[in-house]
């Protein structure tokens, strides 16, 4: 064809041959239509030549009836979604990137600072559109339940920010306290801990009879800090002296003895 070549009586230029030679697009393309009104972005879609990820910035070319294009070829320019680790790029104060590529196909990560979780997927996608898979997860505060105050016991609410509506954030100390003559049973504080559970189950309050002391001229057996329901005790009198009470005193389930400490007298009273 020499250096220009014709279809349908329209000349084109060598140059605008060989820029287009590297597509090949089908020679029922090359009509002259082609010099005259030709859509470049088709005969790419038709050759496959736009890949993954990249979009071209102007989409039609139309020749100008004089055997020249109106305009240069345009350029694919990569795909990238809307970036995510700049000042503005997190809306969510406790929201964190763990992972972040806004390149096409690239992926953002997503963590919460410590006391939050995550509510909504853990990672997007970037798209072929240049938008992001779905919405930005949010970071939801951990809290735990009311704890159960013990049975003849009470709470004692520590001061930690976070509660609301009975509900403890993470870090939320509550301390446990027995009534009258009841003994935890238990840890006496617990923390609200990241798994928003407890760190340990709440205590319970156990009825226990106080020790008495020694009887004068005496002891008591068995010696105990505190003692259980159904514990007996028994007097031991020194040599010379003697308790004038058979009976034992006995724990009972209200946290009383059942009868006051005997006494050890000498034998010469008795």
């Amino acid at each position: 064809m020499g250096s220009n070549f014709r279809w349908g009586g329209v000349l084109c230029e060598k140059e605008a041959r060989r820029t287009l030679s590297r597509w090949r697009p089908s020679r029922s393309l090359f009509t002259v239509r082609l010099c005259f009104v030709f859509k470049i972005h088709l005969a790419l879609v038709e050759e496959n030549m736009i890949g993954h990820g990249y979009f071209l910035d102007i989409f039609n070319r139309l020749g100008d009836g004089k055997g020249k294009w109106s305009a240069p070829v345009p350029n694919c320019e990569p795909v990238r979604c809307r970036s995510l680790d700049g000042l503005e790029g997190l809306e969510e104060p406790h929201l964190q990137l763990e992972e972040h590529n806004s390149s096409y196909g690239g992926r953002a990560v997503f963590s919460c600072a410590w006391g939050y979780r995550l509510m909504g997927p853990p990672g997007i996608e970037c798209e072929l559109s240049g938008n992001w898979s779905g919405p930005l997860p949010k970071c939801v505060p951990i809290q735990c339940p009311p704890p159960v105050a013990p049975v003849h016991g009470h709470l004692i609410q520590s001061e930690s920010a976070g509660m609301d509506g009975g509900r403890y954030a993470v870090g939320s100390l509550v301390q446990f306290a027995c009534r009258g003559a009841h003994v935890l049973e238990g840890e006496a504080s617990i923390i609200c801990t990241e798994t928003g559970f407890w760190s340990h189950p709440p205590p319970f309050c156990k009825a226990r009879c106080p020790y008495l002391g020694e009887p004068e001229n005496g002891s008591i057996a068995p010696t105990k800090f505190s003692y259980e329901p159904g514990d007996e005790l028994q007097v031991v009198c020194n040599p010379g002296f003697e308790s004038r009470l058979e009976a034992r005193p006995k724990c009972l389930t209200d946290g009383k003895w059942s009868l006051p400490l005997p006494h050890c007298t000498n034998y010469s009273q008795i």
